[in-house]
């Protein structure tokens, strides 16, 4: 019997309530809202979509392997594809090639992020560091 990791069982997870997500019909009320604010949930949602396939793939965070790194980086670029094209088929959404963009933004930016974190890792640097860093310059700001 093959044991199936939390990482990918949450990757699955957020896969599906996604598509389902980006197929649902959207209200009038959220419709009028500005482009730009639109692209920007693209890029965030396909940015934590990105990082939970670099997860998997990768073998988690803690012993990461660059072996998958890009296949993790294309499978989200691929169900990106999958979601626009898919929004072609149901009457009250349409798929859009600055969506297209905004999603392949997204996924990139989280490869570098996730690469840029990984090797910021490895020298004197950690995450938390860099995280207790920004927090005591936003704690502490002079005015």
């Amino acid at each position: 019997m093959v044991r199936v990791s939390i990482q990918l069982k949450m990757a699955l997870g957020l896969s599906i309530l996604m598509l389902i997500t980006l197929l649902w019909k959207i209200p009038e009320l959220l419709q009028g809202g500005a482009v730009w604010t639109d692209k920007i949930v693209h890029i965030l949602i396909f940015m934590i979509l990105a990082i939970s396939y670099i997860n998997v793939s990768t073998q988690g965070f803690k012993n990461f392997k660059f072996r998958n790194f890009g296949k993790a980086l294309g499978a989200a670029a691929l169900f990106s594809i999958l979601t626009e094209a898919l929004q072609h088929l149901v009457p009250w959404r349409h798929g859009d090639f600055m969506d297209l963009a905004a999603n392949f933004l997204g996924v990139g930016l989280a490869g570098i992020m996730v690469k840029t974190m990984h090797s910021l890792k490895k020298t004197v640097w950690s995450f938390r560091f860099f995280l207790s860093l920004i927090i005591f310059h936003f704690q502490y700001r002079i005015d």
